[in-house]
């Protein structure tokens, strides 16, 4: 019996710093090179990828050192044409390179952010997804959401039906050694400066000031612990902004550090060895972070606004983006939290185990059974 033939198009593979969907596309990619059920084809928009390439990518976990062979694919492959692409049903992770050229089409719908919150992105980000989003929707026959939230969003404004959507939860994929590295320390006895994690792109979305604020209302919490901000710098300046508030403020530097991007073996040590977690984002399509953390056992101070609530409300102490009062009041619990959590080291066999909880096969499972059923 022949394999059924599907496309996934996984073009932002290939950027250097794999964040947010770089890392979701890895890890449904991952899975999808694992099914003998179908006969996957890795494209980069219509140009099939050697297995080679996409391989290494996920080796790398990054897009940096793949350069040659993309350029090798580029110049000796064919992309699919017309023809041979109407057997085939594809996936679009992100945005649709094309339209109605596969003879099905599903699209991932991660969040309708810059529709729904636009003063958080700048001009361009809002023109590019105003002039894409319902054209890709429109041209789609199944909609993948991230969240129930999302779902309802596309739902809501884009008059969807509900039989045409479906939720994939996204997982969390640590590397097993990573988690090994990272929990070390704490087997050892070795104890490291108390410190908290603010997760997150540094961008407005995200709402890292509400830290800054908090922490010129409460200078003793700044002394108790230092204050790790994790993420990448985004749009509009907001590391600067935020910079300048510490400085006007007279916040002291030495307590808030600004990592920028970090690789995923850094990013489980800071994650494993820190007292909490800090999420306050205005508006999420899913928040990854969020499940990381819990992933390790970290309580996340977090917004209880659009997906956020879904993600791992068990480990998570919620408060209103909006209200400073909430905020700090999340904050003392969670310092709270901390203090009896020193009690009581998480295992390396327990953080696998809720690994596999929160693995990626739902998300997977999901977009394959698609694949099959439309097949």
């Amino acid at each position: 019996m022949s394999k059924v033939k599907a496309v996934f198009d996984v073009a932002p593979l290939l950027e250097n710093n794999w964040t947010g969907i770089s890392n979701v596309i890895g890890a449904i990619a991952e899975k999808a090179i694992a099914d003998d059920r179908i006969d996957w084809t890795f494209c980069y928009e219509i140009l099939p990828l050697p297995r080679s390439l996409i391989e290494k990518l996920l080796g790398d976990q990054s897009g940096a050192h793949s350069g040659g062979l993309f350029h090798d694919a580029a110049i000796n492959g064919r992309s699919l044409d017309f023809l041979q692409a109407r057997e085939y049903v594809a996936v679009f992770p992100h945005v649709k390179p094309v339209r109605r050229y596969f003879r099905k089409e599903a699209l991932v719908v991660h969040d309708l952010s810059p529709l729904l919150t636009p003063s958080y992105h700048n001009q361009d980000n809002i023109d590019h997804f105003a002039n894409r989003i319902r054209h890709d929707i429109e041209s789609s026959d199944h909609y993948f959401c991230v969240s129930e939230a999302t779902r309802g969003d596309v739902e809501l404004y884009f008059q969807c039906p509900r039989d045409k959507t479906s939720v994939i939860r996204l997982g969390t994929s640590f590397d097993p050694c990573d988690l090994s590295l990272a929990l070390d320390g704490a087997r050892r006895g070795i104890t490291v400066e108390p410190y908290v994690v603010v997760l997150g792109t540094l961008e407005p979305r995200k709402n890292a000031a509400i830290v800054l604020e908090f922490l010129l209302e409460n200078p003793q919490f700044g002394r108790d612990y230092k204050f790790i901000f994790i993420g990448r710098d985004g749009w509009l300046d907001e590391k600067g902004r935020l910079l300048r508030l510490l400085v006007e403020n007279g916040i002291p530097t030495e307590q808030v550090v600004f990592t920028g991007f970090v690789p995923p073996e850094q990013r489980a040590i800071l994650l494993a060895n820190c007292a909490f977690c800090i999420y306050p984002s205005f508006f999420e399509g899913f928040g990854l972070p969020i499940l990381e953390a819990a992933t390790l056992n970290k309580f996340t101070v977090c917004s209880n606004a659009s997906s956020m609530p879904e993600v791992a409300p068990d480990r998570s102490i919620f408060f209103d983006p909006n209200s400073l009062d909430e905020f700090s009041e999340a904050m003392y619990i969670a310092h709270r939290c901390a203090l009896i959590g020193r009690l009581s080291r998480t295992t390396l066999a327990d953080t696998l185990r809720r690994g596999r909880e929160a693995s990626w096969d739902q998300c997977y499972g999901e977009i394959a059974r698609w694949v099959l059923e439309t097949a």
